[in-house]
Formats: C-alpha cells, structure tokens, sequence
C-alpha cells in the first residue's frame, strides 16, 4: 500500500480536473515509478511515496515526463554543488542568509484550492555577505520542504511576487550566466512545484536589464503565464491579492515577515536531516542521453545559442 498522505476533498477535485490524479490508478503509477528506480539505481529511503506523487502530479500523472523530470531533477543537481550541497539549516554562514528572507512562502490564501504565494525579495541579498549561489541554496531547501509537505502549493501550484526594491547593480553583477541557466532548469524543468502566474513588484528605473534576465530564466511554458508589473506599487498589488495574505511590510493585515522568516528558520532545522539526505542524494551522477540533451535544450531555450536575453512583455 502507498504511503501518501490524505488530501482535503476540495484538493482532491482540483487533483482529478486539473493533473488526471485517478486515486483507483496512484498505486500502480507508484510501483511503476519505483521498479523503474530501482533498476537505474536511484531508489532510497528518503523518495519515498510522498515525493514520488509529487511528481506525478506535476507531470499530470504521465509516467514518461515522471521519468524525465525525476532524471533531470538529480543530474540539474548533481552539477550543481555550490547550491545543494554544505546546506546545513544549523550552520552559521546558511542561517544569515536565511535570515536575510530573500525568499519567502506565505501561509494563506483566498480559497483552500488557490496558488500558494512566494515572495522574492531580490534586494535583501546582501552581497557582502553572500553569493546569489548562497542565495539559490536556502531558495532549495525551503523548495525541498515545499515539495515534501504542502499539498496545496503541489496540486495548486505558485504563484511568484517578484519584489525589486533595492535591486542593485552590485546584484546584477553576481549574475553568472553558466549558473543561471542551470538553476533555471533546476527550479522550473526538473521541479513538480508548477508556477501558476508572476507579479513584479517594485520595477525601478532602467529595470530592463533585470526584467529581462528573469524573462531568460523562464521556461517555455512559463513564458506563456500570466505576468503583471505593479508600477503603482501596492495599491496595484492589493487588486489582485488581499491584504488578507499579505505580511504588513506589504500592506497586509498578517504578522511582520520577519516573524515568518523565523518560522521558516525553525522548520528547515527541523528538517535538517532530510535537506542533508537530500544533499547526499545528489552526490551521485546520473548517467542518461537523454539528460545531456534535456538540459541543453532547456538553455537553449531560455537563453538561446548566443546567450541573449528574451524581451518582456507586461499586462
């Protein structure tokens, strides 16, 4: 028997309209997926049943896309070290940088089958204090932690604010393309987490060069989203979100960010184990064809042959 854990009938519904879950099918798409791991040698404790469904339901249960994501989820990983691996939650340099809150899940929404919202919060990278690899490295774990635990954000997916105030050229200038490309692939192509809409906050003067680097790092299907600029700030933002959900930095009735920033603090050491198992994992390469060429066709797309940047269009 399967060991996943119970969803809400409302979830449910959205599961079985929008990704094809049939629960009479889950536990023979299950040991599909698991046989088909143990004979390339990628099965372990910690891809248990509740990681391999999430899969599924990002990939809308089409066991051929499970397979390729779950081959490029590991490999995207395995070459990138800077970013998943040394992150211990308890190691003093990873919990500055999670303190700085660049990257921010918050807990409500309007209705239990909405997106989950995400804050990016580009300008608190502080990069005296840390590399945009250091960054990307919390921006996993707490992914990890999001993947593993909140069905919600798996079946109803995310939906990114993308804040640029204080965004600097000292930022800009910690952008290595080599790196972008991979963590675009690990964040988008190799995850089941599904972007669901981006809303970019705070665009400052001559952000173009900003805005189009995180145009470049959008996939193909993402490009397709719904993609609003707030110039107005948050009155702009407060017509498509309540301030029902939003931290008071934001005009938002719930409690300060920094106060969900430590909540966050609390639980990736609570999962401390995990992250590091989840680490381990990715210390092994995986070989597959397939693998090379999913990942540079997934460059290629966002970057193009010659690296440029794709324009940016906004609603």
């Amino acid at each position: 028997m399967s060991k996943i854990r119970p969803v809400s009938s409302l979830l449910k519904d959205v599961a079985k309209r929008e990704l094809n879950e049939d629960e009479s099918q889950i536990e023979s798409h299950l040991l599909v997926v698991r046989t088909w791991l143990a004979e390339r040698g990628l099965q372990c404790e910690i891809v248990d049943d509740q990681f391999l469904i999430a899969f599924l339901r990002g990939c809308k249960f089409s066991l051929e896309k499970v397979k390729k994501k779950i081959l490029l989820f590991h490999e995207i990983r395995y070459q990138l070290p800077q970013v998943i691996q040394n992150r211990d939650p308890e190691d003093e340099k990873v919990i500055k940088v999670i303190r700085m809150g660049v990257a921010v899940p918050l807990p409500s929404t309007t209705k239990p089958t909405d997106p989950k919202l995400f804050i990016i919060r580009v300008g608190h990278f502080d990069t005296a204090q840390c590399s945009f690899a250091d960054v990307m490295k919390v921006g996993t774990m707490i992914n990890d932690i999001l993947m593993r635990e909140d069905d919600q954000m798996v079946i109803c997916g995310m939906i990114l604010v993308l804040d640029l105030k204080g965004v600097s050229a000292g930022h800009l200038m910690q952008l290595e393309i080599e790196l972008l490309r991979k963590i675009a692939i690990l964040n988008q192509d190799a995850s089941p987490l599904r972007m669901q809409g981006i809303h970019i906050l705070n665009p400052p003067t001559g952000a173009n060069i900003a805005l189009n680097i995180f145009n470049g790092l959008l996939s193909e299907k993402n490009r397709h989203k719904r993609i609003f600029s707030h110039d107005n700030g948050l009155e702009s933002l407060h017509q498509h979100f309540s301030p029902e959900l939003l931290p008071k930095e934001y005009g938002g009735n719930l409690e300060s960010i920094d106060n969900i920033i430590k909540q966050w603090e609390n639980k990736l050491k609570d999962n401390r184990l995990y992250l590091l198992e989840m680490a381990a994992m990715s210390s092994k390469k995986v070989s597959s064809s397939f693998v090379t060429t999913a990942i540079n066709r997934s460059m290629e797309d966002s970057f193009g042959t010659d690296g440029s940047f794709r324009k940016l269009s906004f609603d």
